[in-house]
């Protein structure tokens, strides 16, 4: 049983040296992006780029707007060096509270070098909803796909 064992390891660790090889000669097993539709006209392929980052846990900046519960930050993406308007996915994280915010996939007025995002705190029973973001850490991580050419 041990020896049978053996083999089996050995073949995998062949099979995968084998694999390994293969894909170094295979010119093709370089990584591509593509976009297929988007808010404007598709450009070069070649020019497809995915840029993600996060707004912080500790430097967000976040403004009230409307009755107190309710924040928005904008967020910059000028270096991804995007020429037209990109997709962009958001997500909220935090330490704590932020699973009972509204808003947290929603992305507004997007351009080329940033959005906006409108968090409402509807669960909140008091104001301060700059306040309840910072002190929680929300921040929002994005993944943009667009154009750079």
């Amino acid at each position: 049983m041990k020896i049978m064992i053996t083999l089996l390891v050995i073949l995998c660790v062949l099979t995968s040296s084998v694999d390994a090889k293969k894909k170094k000669k295979n010119k093709r097993a370089k990584f591509q992006t593509k976009i297929l539709n988007g808010e404007e006209e598709n450009s070069q392929p070649k020019c497809a780029r995915v840029c993600s980052g996060t707004t912080g846990r500790r430097i967000t900046h976040y403004r009230n707007y409307s009755d107190g519960r309710n924040v928005y930050v904008d967020v910059d993406m000028t270096q991804c060096g995007f020429v037209k308007i990109p997709n962009v996915v958001i997500s909220v994280e935090g330490s704590s509270h932020h699973w009972m915010a509204l808003g947290t996939s929603s992305v507004y007025g997007t351009t080329p070098t940033g959005f906006r995002v409108y968090l409402n705190n509807v669960n909140a029973n008091v104001s301060g909803g700059e306040l309840n973001a910072e002190k929680y850490k929300w921040n929002i991580d994005w993944v943009a796909v667009g154009f750079t050419c």
